[in-house]
């Protein structure tokens, strides 16, 4: 039973990041997170590795009141970077931090500003943002949108977009306490089709969505575990 319990949370809490089916990739490691041990291999969902401690279960969900939510990162290469200037990179770090601290907010928890024996700590990084051509990706997540667009090419070349698939990963840990525990981390990494303009205009506003995604994730499984124990 307890076993059970284990495999239903870890199912929750990497619903934090991403949905999908099982299948294993590597995941590209930034050195963000600078101990990667223990990370494994999730059976639930793509292109995700995780790690969690034993004594973190959905009970320690449940009582979590006060959250640290430490502004997230950017690491990003050079190819990634043409993508964007400083300030559009400096937007993004802001919008998630903005938007996760309002739902955190809105489902009553509170945000402090240091760590204490009852709080958890957030804190983490993106990675790896590109906009994949679709017919240039060897995967198997093209999105029915696109397929039915193949035959737009002439109509998106005239409005000056174009069909991709925009990916961006990310490396996140849960610090328990104070002194500061890993408790639970993962790497994973989204993928979601998307049509942007050719001069680039709108690669803020699809990396947004993704960003979008693992707030509504993140915010929608926390509040479940908590109501669920509620009752």
């Amino acid at each position: 039973m307890l076993n059970r319990c284990k495999q239903i949370f870890t199912a929750l809490i990497t619903l934090v990041i991403l949905s999908g089916c099982a299948a294993t990739t590597s995941q590209k490691q930034t050195g963000f997170l600078g101990n990667y041990d223990q990370f494994i291999d999730s059976k639930e969902y793509d292109y995700t590795k995780i790690y969690k401690a034993e004594n973190f279960n959905r009970d320690s969900v449940a009582q979590l009141t006060d959250i640290k939510l430490e502004p997230f990162e950017l690491w990003i290469n050079t190819q990634s970077s043409d993508n964007f200037n400083p300030q559009q990179l400096a937007e993004l770090a802001s919008y998630f931090h903005g938007k996760m601290s309002s739902q955190l907010k809105a489902n009553n928890y509170n945000l402090v500003d240091r760590a204490s024996a009852n709080s958890l700590t957030i804190r983490g990084a993106f990675s790896n943002i590109q906009f994949v051509a679709p017919e240039l990706s060897a995967t198997d997540f093209i999105p029915f949108r696109i397929v039915l667009n193949a035959g737009n090419a002439a109509y998106l070349n005239i409005t000056d977009k174009k069909d991709v698939i925009t990916t961006v990963s990310i490396e996140v840990e849960f610090l328990q306490g104070q002194p500061q525990q890993r408790v639970f981390a993962l790497i994973a990494t989204k993928h979601i089709d998307t049509t942007i303009a050719n001069s680039g205009a709108e690669n803020v506003k699809a990396v947004k969505a993704l960003l979008d995604i693992w707030v509504y994730n993140f915010i929608h499984n926390i509040t479940e575990i908590r109501a669920e124990k509620a009752t």
